[in-house]
Formats: structure tokens, C-alpha cells, sequence
């Protein structure tokens, strides 16, 4: 994962992205809204159209599905052995996390995962600019607002409810300057800017989807504290903007349900490449720099799990 600031890259969207799915805590509002759990899920990333439908073009940011247990009952039995074992009274939820680490590692997760719920997340990041000195919709840049880039922002969710996923989600992304303040007020501080970047981008963000769209959006701007990039000094989740309604062309059009089992039967085949993971969530990018996919760990390396 590179290092600094979402402001300071040029593919900061993609960026994002891996911090997202890598900090469950942060995305569990977001992906739990579609019946995922954001920690016990697998993520494919910036991963080609044409993997998953060879006649098409450009990227899914995120593409998730859910996790399972190739033997629940075992699951439950180690959730049982642990409480059992619990000598300190620790929460009832750590029972369940070490239960599920433990079956992990004995390769207990069923791979390749079903496909029979798919989310894709189509992501756009704005940036406020640091050199600014008042935040206002002057100073967001990237901000995907001209009739143009509304337009095509609208045919790339429609893309995916053509694909066949489950649900479609708009995420738009405002990445923050840095900001100090003492002890813990530098976080206040840095939700306060993230706060004031939304209300300022709002009459541009109202303008993205039409109400009887079936895609939801989401807004995450990602506050951030000097000292660390946001990967380890954030502040902000995702909120909701404007709730999914699912995918209707699932029941109503044959070209979509052809497509979705194209696509099922692609993505079985690419994950079926990689081992059983024995950590979770199981995070893969599809690598522009190669042109592979890859598992993709905590700190960033990816090359070397290739398929």
C-alpha cells in the first residue's frame, strides 16, 4: 500500500479504495447495507471489465462478495471452546473474532466463495485543495461535476446493473489536508474539515443519480491528522446519501441474467487460482502495474501471488 496522503497522489481513488476494505471498522456501515460483513468478506479491486465480460471496458473499484465457513458447526464449536477457555471476562465478541482466526488458519474458509451475492462500488475522489484558505466548492477539485462527467458517472453505474451485480454503489470520496491541534483535538479538527467538505460539495453531490436510480450513494470524506496518513490517523466513515433498491434487471432482463452467470462462472474461475486464505477479509487487486491479479496483504505488497 504506498504511503502519504490521499491529497498527494495522483490515483488517490484507487488508493482509497484499499484503505477502505483494509480498516472493516471504517466500511462496515457502508458494505452492511448490501448484507455483507465488511471483516468476513472477500474485495477484488480496480478489476478489469473484460475479466468478467470480455466485451466490455473500464474497471469495478470494488467488487465484494460474502465469506463462509466450509463447516459452520466447527465454527460454532470453537466459539464455544473459547468462552469456555475465557479466564479474563473479555467481551463475548472476542470469543467469536478468535474462533473465526483460528478456523482460518486451519483453512476452514470456503473457497472458492459463492458467488450468489455480488456488490460492485463504483468510487469517484474529489480532493479539497490545501492551498485554500476556506473550504468552499471553489476549493474541491476533481469533483466529476460537468454535465459531461455527470453523465458518464451515470453510465458507469449503469454498467453495473447491466452486469448483473446485486447492488451497484455510487461512493464519492473527498480526500482532506492534514490538520494539527493538541492531544485529540487534531481529530476533532479533522472531522470538522471533513464535515465542512460535504457540506460544501452537497448541491454537486444532490446532482449524481437520479431518486429513481436503483444505485445507492455513499459520501466518505476522509479527514486527516499530521503525523500519519489516514491509513493510521483518519477520521470520517462513509455515510449514506441515497439508499440502494437493489438490482431489477436481475428479474426483468434475460441479457442481465446471462450476464451474471458469465460473470460468476469467470470470477470462480480467476479466485480458484489463489489458496484458501487464512485471514480475512481476503483482499485481491487487479494490478496495473503487471497487468495480474494479486492477494494483497496489510502492508501493501502484492507481487508474488499473482494469477
Amino acid at each position: 500500500m504506498a504511503q502519504g496522503y490521499l491529497i498527494e497522489m495522483p490515483e488517490r481513488e484507487h488508493e482509497a479504495c484499499r484503505r477502505l476494505v483494509q480498516l472493516p471498522f471504517l466500511s462496515e456501515r457502508l458494505f452492511g447495507a448490501f448484507g455483507l460483513q465488511a471483516e468476513f468478506s472477500w474485495f477484488l479491486l480496480q478489476v478489469e471489465k473484460g475479466r468478467l465480460l470480455p466485451s466490455l471496458s473500464g474497471d469495478v473499484d470494488i467488487l465484494a462478495g460474502p465469506l463462509a465457513w466450509s463447516d459452520p458447526e466447527s465454527f460454532r464449536a470453537l466459539v464455544s471452546e473459547e468462552r469456555a477457555n475465557d479466564r479474563l471476562g473479555r467481551h463475548d465478541s472476542w470469543n467469536y473474532k478468535l474462533a473465526a482466526m483460528r478456523l482460518a488458519r486451519a483453512r476452514g474458509i470456503t473457497w472458492p466463495p459463492s458467488m450468489a451475492h455480488l456488490v460492485a462500488v463504483e468510487a469517484k475522489c474529489a480532493y479539497l485543495d490545501p492551498r485554500a484558505d476556506r473550504i468552499s466548492k471553489d476549493a474541491l477539485k476533481s469533483t466529476k461535476s460537468s454535465h459531461t462527467k455527470v453523465n458518464k458517472v451515470r453510465r458507469q453505474v449503469h454498467s453495473l446493473l447491466n452486469m448483473g451485480f446485486d447492488h451497484a454503489v455510487l461512493l464519492d470520496i473527498i480526500a482532506n489536508p492534514p490538520v494539527t491541534g493538541p492531544d485529540g483535538g487534531a481529530w476533532t479538527s479533522a472531522l470538522g474539515v471533513a464535515a465542512e467538505s460535504v457540506a460544501a460539495m452537497a448541491s454537486l453531490l444532490n446532482e449524481r443519480l437520479p431518486q429513481e436510480c436503483e444505485v445507492a450513494h455513499w459520501v466518505w470524506s476522509c479527514g486527516a491528522v499530521v503525523g500519519g496518513d489516514e491509513l493510521h490517523r483518519g477520521a470520517g466513515c462513509p455515510v449514506e446519501l441515497k439508499a440502494g433498491r437493489g438490482n431489477s434487471r436481475l428479474l426483468s432482463s434475460t441479457t442481465t441474467q446471462s450476464a451474471r452467470r458469465e460473470m460468476e462462472r469467470r470470477l470462480t474461475a480467476l479466485l480458484s487460482q489463489f489458496p484458501i486464505p487464512v485471514g480475512f477479509p481476503a483482499v485481491f487487486v487487479d494490478c496495473r502495474a503487471c497487468g495480474m491479479l494479486h492477494g494483497m496483504s496489510w502492508d501493501g505488497t502484492t507481487c508474488g501471488t499473482a494469477v
